[in-house]
């Protein structure tokens, strides 16, 4: 590992887990233990808000879905005391120092003026505090253990987006740059806040990059802003930490120095420093700053930018600069195993699919297996050397929602060692370098031609094309396997322009397939 980070380790958690249903908060144990499975530290987020507060307006239809305007307004106090009371008691319970840190936080929206902050604690004990602006929020946890972290910040200041002129730096490190409701980096991108149309679209005023250009100190994290049952829900969001050790203080303390990071769901390692000075740090310099940045993504990268004060001064192109290592050379390689595309509940009424997972390589070992899980009934794949087992459980619930889980295994082989993928007595068997060469695909058919007879009475000759037989049918995607020269690389950049203020430097990373790492910053004034 490189200096400054030799004597710190790399952790992941959700830093905004939305948890708003009383019956939810009534039963927390299988969120915790869900996301004490695949996260190394959750700050949960209480709703403190909610659109049946303020009479005479939404309300339940027979068919129990919500009609009328949602107007959001503070939970009764009654309920906010016995909610919070649950959510401290099941902190308290699940933290485990070393293999899962739990953080007691609620979501504050006040009149909904100042922008919405996730107010985390490092211990449980202190209130919620029920305040119409972030100004007298900050007077209430000032002096206390308690982190006020910005989200969603580039709606409209003022209706829900951030107003960066009402900033404590010490009590707000860090802002969240991406969600579920998409990126507050600035507004000037695809990927931007377009999930809740209500809401959006996204504007300049409060963007991360204008927060920076105003000269506040604030570092970057990835959340999930995520209401269902799963914490980590892939692709909407991860908080990376680099810490010490798996415990309060260090994590916490990681929080106040701005050692974090965002990645929108891949878990890209991310190594950042300017002279020597990790990410979220301030140092002075006249001399010409060496910036070293390390990346270990989960797929092939595609580009690194290195940006100075909101300008990208270096661009890094992987794609192009590797090849496929010597056929008998052993090699470290990454190769996504993903399940869950199937027929649709408007098609079938089919109950939930359980998976069975194995993966084997001849001659090699498996290192170790990353999730990437968006629904619950997931397992952690069992390592036995060079074969994993792991079982899973999908539903096709809507077209538009994703349903597809997946792991990620870290394999060292060599090129010419065989390989077996099998799901639920589907297999492909093929060389590591093969896998190499292209994706591939295990699907049901004979199922699938058995359930259309089942259920609708077609027999497959009846039919006048093909096509209804694969969307009816369950199926496996086997990624391309990417050599470790494809995923990491090491870059180190100089830059002797003269400066006369502060400023800034700051990492952005895009893989191939789209998932994406934004740093803190490092910042520098004339020394």
């Amino acid at each position: 590992m490189d200096s400054p980070f030799e004597t710190f380790d790399l952790f992941f958690g959700d830093g905004h887990h939305n948890l708003r249903r009383s019956e939810d908060l009534e039963n927390l144990g299988p969120v915790f233990e869900t996301a004490s499975q695949h996260l190394d530290f959750y700050p949960l987020a209480y709703y403190t808000a909610d659109s049946e507060a303020f009479q005479g307006t939404a309300h339940l239809s027979e068919t129990n879905e919500r009609t009328g305007l949602v107007v959001e307004d503070w939970k009764t106090q009654e309920r906010l005391e016995r909610e919070w009371r649950l959510l401290q008691e099941a902190t308290r319970k699940y933290h485990q120092p070393g293999s899962f840190v739990t953080f007691p936080g609620y979501e504050w929206q006040g009149n909904g003026t100042s922008g919405d902050h996730n107010v985390y604690y490092k211990s449980e004990g202190p209130p919620i505090h029920r305040v119409d602006t972030l100004a007298e929020l900050y007077d209430r946890v000032r002096g206390t253990d308690a982190v006020v972290i910005p989200h969603h910040t580039a709606y409209r200041t003022g209706w829900r987006g951030k107003d960066w002129s009402c900033l404590d730096e010490a009590l707000s490190p860090f802002s969240e740059v991406f969600s579920l409701h998409g990126c507050s980096e600035t507004d000037e991108e695809w990927v931007g806040l377009r999930h809740n149309a209500h809401m959006g679209p996204g504007l300049g005023d409060g963007s991360y990059e204008e927060a920076l250009r105003r000269g506040i100190h604030l570092g970057a994290v990835c959340s999930g802003d995520n209401w269902s049952l799963l914490a980590g829900c892939h692709g909407n969001g991860l908080m990376a930490c680099w810490a010490p050790k798996l415990e309060r203080d260090a994590i916490w303390n990681a929080f106040k120095a701005r050692r974090v990071y965002g990645v929108t769901g891949d878990r890209i390692q991310v190594m950042f420093s300017v002279n020597g000075t990790p990410m979220g740090g301030r140092i002075a310099s006249s001399v010409p700053r060496k910036i070293r940045v390390r990346v270990k993504g989960c797929d092939a990268l595609d580009r690194i930018e290195l940006l100075r004060s909101g300008r990208v001064i270096a661009t890094h192109c992987h794609q192009g600069t590797w090849k496929l290592p010597p056929w008998d050379s052993p090699c470290k390689f990454k190769i996504r195993v993903e399940y869950g595309w199937g027929p649709l509940c408007r098609d079938f009424e089919q109950p939930a699919r359980d998976w069975l997972g194995l993966i084997e390589v001849k001659d090699g070992r498996i290192l170790n297996a990353e999730p990437a899980w968006q629904t619950l009934g997931q397992e952690i794949p069992v390592i036995a050397s060079n074969k994993a087992t792991w079982r899973g459980k999908t539903e096709q619930e809507a077209v538009t929602r994703r349903a597809q889980n997946a792991f990620l295994f870290e394999i060292e082989a060599p090129l010419g060692a065989p390989v077996r993928v099998e799901l639920n007595g589907q297999r492909k068997e093929a060389t590591v370098r093969e896998f190499m060469l292209k994706s591939d695909l295990l699907w049901f058919k004979e199922e699938a031609e058995a359930l259309l007879k089942q259920k609708l009475g077609w027999a497959r000759k009846s039919l006048p094309r093909e096509d209804p037989v694969y969307f009816s049918a369950y199926r496996v995607k086997i990624h391309r396997a990417i050599p470790e020269k494809g995923y990491s690389f090491l870059w180190e950049v100089e830059d002797d322009e003269p400066f006369e203020k502060e400023i800034h430097y700051r990492v952005r990373v895009e893989q191939r397939n789209g998932h994406r790492a934004w740093t803190s910053p490092v910042w520098v004034r004339p020394g």
